[in-house]
């Protein structure tokens, strides 16, 4: 749901793609296709709302305004077009997708009211809610969600990462108005946990009317909440839908949301974040301040939401058809051992972090324990590989082989975290004799460098529930994406599409296995840190939830006390 999704993360340290095509986010648990499909699991709503601490604001007063600081923002807020979850926080509230995901694994109805899968996970189909509106005042039905899927896939669009969560789709057929049939070309067990937010539904009407230029500016769906305004590096306006009447079971409230608004606070920088907290500019935020958690958990004032995140947590992708240094297996295996991980863990996240050795973080389906014994922080080690490479010391320190200097391009969007993140790297491989210079753009031009090949090293991080997020790091096809590693071996590929279309457990957790130890014997891919949300907000504010992925905020419920 995420960086060059950069941001948000979004994934360079971004973002997303596959499935024949482009790949992509989040996850199915086994059994997914029949405890999912079935109707009474996917009302089991109620229950889980007192679990997830929804609904807790009962002395709040209706009302008021919720200011929220968030992270930088795409260039869109379509979210079929954006590839960042700070986007999609927003978004969320103005077009539902077909079913909410409030655990991993467990799916709650959206605006599909049930659904069923076929046993070759190929044929999803679903019930809708009758009765929706979308903001325009235009119906919703089954050609809404047709239209929604088929925009993903046509070129015009220029889609995101709602590309790779769609998949390897083939298309969507509208059985009749309250009922929709969404057909993948081959076997896809992720797609439920993919519809929630990149897949929000879009009014037909809205776009056609607007034009993608002008409907990236101003989305319409049929959420609680409507567009008001964007001031462009300021802040997003939402106001409430006085219309809505179809929530999920999932939430509390069953009329117009309790706000009368929403403003999303464009802040980058954490500090700055947390301060507008503690002054009351803001009363939640997301990804606060590490060196601050402490100080807020101490504070009545506060609260701070901790849960650790699936998918694939930040990580170093190298890219493996780079300079000549990059494309030598003993310089990889050297970073491997002579990053100090648990050092970028303290430095940078004030060690709330969890360290990471594998591509998947630890909540995942999946994830092989066995892969924390294959490297370690051993800068020994290091210079061993890179001495037996014929990587020699120079008079500066830094390692030559045939005259070249082991100088290394390492290619970033020039944010404060990510910064400081490189530097920490930076500082431990020197010790190895590994120069590393750190190239630190902005985002337009980040962009410009990666679709030329030219960089060595790259940041990603993919909040994403189900381990297929290995394909969108791994496959071939996705070369021109997010396999920023350019990494293409035809045996992961195989063992990638496999395990995507099946849902037996067992099957997918054994080739995810093979996957993982694969990658980091190819030493593609260096794992820092799984990331762990650290969501913070005044104790006057009441019903917020946070969902599977542990990125999405859901504001419906919400209210503040006064």
């Amino acid at each position: 749901m995420a960086h060059d999704r950069q941001t948000a993360p979004s994934r360079d340290g971004s973002g997303l793609r596959v499935g024949g095509v482009r790949v992509s986010r989040r996850r199915l648990l086994a059994g997914a296709a029949a405890g999912v499909g079935a109707t009474a699991a996917a009302r089991a709503g109620g229950p889980l709302l007192r679990g997830l601490g929804l609904g807790a604001a009962e002395a709040a007063a209706a009302g008021g305004t919720l200011t929220v600081g968030g992270l930088d923002l795409d260039d869109t807020l379509d979210p079929q077009v954006t590839n960042f979850d700070s986007v999609i926080r927003i978004t969320l509230n103005v077009c539902e997708p077909l079913v909410w995901e409030p655990t991993p694994g467990r799916f709650v109805p959206a605006l599909a009211e049930s659904w069923s899968i076929s046993p070759d996970a190929k044929v999803y189909t679903f019930k809708l809610r009758r009765g929706v509106r979308f903001h325009d005042g235009t119906p919703f039905n089954a050609g809404a969600v047709k239209f929604t899927m088929d925009r993903v896939v046509a070129p015009e669009t220029k889609a995101g990462q709602s590309h790779d969560q769609l998949g390897p789709y083939d298309h969507t057929e509208v059985v009749d108005d309250a009922t929709v049939r969404i057909v993948m070309k081959e076997g896809y067990a992720p797609l439920l946990t993919n519809l929630n937010g990149y897949l929000g539904i879009v009014s037909p009407a809205a776009v056609q009317k607007m034009g993608l230029a002008d409907f990236a500016r101003h989305p319409v769906g049929t959420g609680p909440f409507m567009f008001k305004e964007w001031v462009a590096k300021d802040h997003v306006t939402l106001v409430r839908n006085p219309d809505y009447a179809w929530p999920s079971p999932l939430f509390k409230d069953k009329g117009p949301a309790y706000l009368d608004q929403l403003v999303f606070k464009i802040i980058p920088d954490a500090s700055v974040r947390t301060g507008t907290l503690k002054s009351g500019e803001t009363q939640y935020i997301n990804d606060a301040d590490p060196l601050e958690i402490a100080a807020l958990r101490a504070d009545k004032r506060f609260a701070v939401i901790e849960r650790p995140q699936p998918g694939s947590g930040w990580v170093l992708l190298l890219n493996v058809t780079g300079s000549p240094q990059i494309r030598d297996i003993a310089v990889r295996r050297a970073i491997e051992w002579g990053v100090d991980r648990d050092g970028v863990n303290k430095t940078v996240f004030n060690g709330l972090m969890k360290t990471a050795w594998s591509p998947l973080m630890r909540p995942t389906l999946g994830y092989d324990p066995s892969t924390e014994k294959v490297y370690r922080y051993d800068p020994a080690r290091a210079k061993q590989v890179l001495d037996e490479a014929g990587w020699r010391p120079g008079a500066d320190g830094i390692r030559e082989k045939a005259g070249q200097k082991l100088s290394l391009n390492f290619l970033i969007i020039g944010r404060t975290r990510d910064k400081a993140m490189a530097e920490s790297i930076q500082a431990s491989l020197r010790d190895v004799g590994i120069d590393i210079q750190i190239n630190a753009l902005e985002r337009a031009a980040f962009r410009s460098q990666v679709s030329q090949n030219r960089y060595d090293i790259n940041f990603m991080w993919f909040s994403y529930g189900d381990p297929d997020v290995l394909r969108t790091l791994f496959y071939s096809a996705n070369v021109n994406a997010f396999n920023r590693a350019r990494y293409q071996v035809p045996q992961v590929d195989r063992m990638l599409e496999e395990a995507a279309a099946t849902i037996d457990r067992a099957k997918r957790v054994d080739l995810y296995a093979q996957i993982q130890h694969r990658v980091l014997s190819d030493a593609v891919v260096v794992p820092l840190v799984d990331t762990i949300t650290y969501n913070a907000k005044r104790t006057e504010v009441g019903g917020d939830a946070i969902d599977a992925l542990a990125s999405y905020v859901w504001m419906y419920d919400v209210q503040v006390r006064r």
